[in-house]
């Protein structure tokens, strides 16, 4: 940001309350050794992966990509709109300090939405930003905005590289996952659309679930070069050590075009899920399981669906079983023109000794493409309940390509 007669932006504030507040929310992460920031923001360095992190990594991490955000100028106007209607004050009184720091005029009807902010340090952050764009803001510039790098690592934002200036169009990221018992893998393909070649293209893992992933590779990979209408992979290995992994992986493309201009791609997000995958069949009877379930914990959904319950239920049996659950109750009925099944699987973690169960009940009219299904899931631990409820149904949904009449 240019200056005008060394007034910058905490002098123009006067250092009031509210500054005192956004230098305090900034503090907390910068009050960190250097090496730490410098590490936590390192992989974050194209407008793209700065506007993910904002959005979707932990405080931190969201507070410290907020404050980058503030060098990108008009380009960061949406994220940091949205940052202020984050659920932390700190990081909507930082988002308000931000748009100040474009130094844009423009950015004034952005914090005017937010001067009713439920937190007094966010409206006084807002109002001051305010006063001082209209002090002190300027018009949209003739040129495209350059963001300043700083001599000082541990200032608001750090400078580790050369940051690409603009998004391609011209190169395609497609990602997808894999797991096993022991492992996930995660695949990026980058295609070059373009009419030229495209150079030094580096992959970054910016964020993934790590409280149960551990990286086996470098989160950070480069492919040297990708001709026109070619295309180049990546796959990034992490050992799996818990029995839930739920979360996305943020990823971070950058490369050289044939005119030497750093560029960013469109990374996008990925959601990762796998739980049964770390779960083996548990045999057991039927009796059994009536006795155990009474310590475990429990949860049911139930969905209207777009096919036949006695079809639904045919399919059933081999979903449970790709699903490592050992199938120990399988029973059916007709009467009065109503079907009913149900099927019924346990596995046990191979992390621990805790237990899944999941219990499908289908039931519907004969001849009618309409049925309930409902969903019991039982576990020790009550914290993958919904996730595993959520991860059969998919499978329902997806192997035998039918509707949720609930639109979900």
């Amino acid at each position: 940001m240019s200056r005008k007669s060394d007034r910058n932006l905490s002098r123009a504030l006067g250092g009031g309350e509210s500054l005192r507040r956004l230098k305090k929310a900034v503090k907390q992460v910068l009050n960190q050794t250097e090496d730490k920031i410098a590490h936590m923001l390192e992989d974050i360095t194209s407008i793209q992966a700065t506007k993910d992190a904002a959005l979707t990594g932990d405080k931190d991490t969201r507070l410290l990509a907020v404050c980058r955000l503030g060098e990108w100028g008009e380009d960061a106007f949406e994220s940091l709109d949205i940052a202020l209607n984050d659920e932390s004050a700190d990081i909507r009184t930082v988002a308000a300090g931000m748009l100040a720091y474009t130094r844009r005029l423009d950015a004034i009807p952005i914090l005017e939405k937010y001067t009713g902010d439920n937190t007094e340090s966010v409206r006084e952050t807002v109002a001051y930003a305010i006063e001082w764009l209209q002090k002190y803001g300027e018009h949209a510039p003739d040129s495209p905005y350059i963001p300043v790098s700083r001599e000082d690592p541990t200032e608001i934002l750090l400078e580790t590289d050369t940051i690409p200036l603009r998004t391609t169009d011209d190169v395609l990221v497609i990602n997808d996952y894999t797991t096993t018992s022991e492992t996930l893998e995660y695949g990026i393909t980058i295609k070059n659309e373009g009419q030229t070649s495209i150079y030094e293209v580096s992959v970054s893992i910016l964020a993934f679930p790590n409280e149960c992933l551990s990286p086996m590779d470098e989160l950070t990979q480069l492919i040297e070069e990708i001709e026109p209408n070619d295309s180049g992979s990546l796959i990034f290995g992490f050992k799996i050590r818990g029995e839930c992994i739920e979360g996305e992986i943020i990823t971070s493309v950058r490369l050289v075009d044939d005119n030497g201009e750093d560029l960013a791609a469109k990374a996008g997000n990925v959601f990762i899920r796998s739980i049964y995958n770390q779960f083996a069949p548990y045999e057991m009877g039927a009796d059994d399981f009536i006795h155990m379930k009474s310590d475990m914990e429990k949860w049911n959904r139930e969905h209207t669906i777009g096919a036949e319950a006695r079809e639904v239920y045919k399919s059933l049996h081999g979903i449970l079983e790709t699903k490592n659950l050992y199938v120990f109750q399988n029973e059916e009925m007709e009467r009065e023109n109503t079907f009913m099944g149900v099927i019924a699987g346990i596995a046990r973690s191979t992390f621990s000794e805790n237990v899944l169960a999941v219990t499908l009940t289908v039931v519907g009219t004969l001849k009618d493409n309409i049925s309930k299904l409902r969903i019991d899931v039982f576990s020790n631990n009550n914290e993958i309940l919904h996730s595993a409820a959520s991860d059969v149904y998919e499978t329902i949904l997806r192997d035998l390509d039918i509707v949720d009449m609930n639109g979900e």
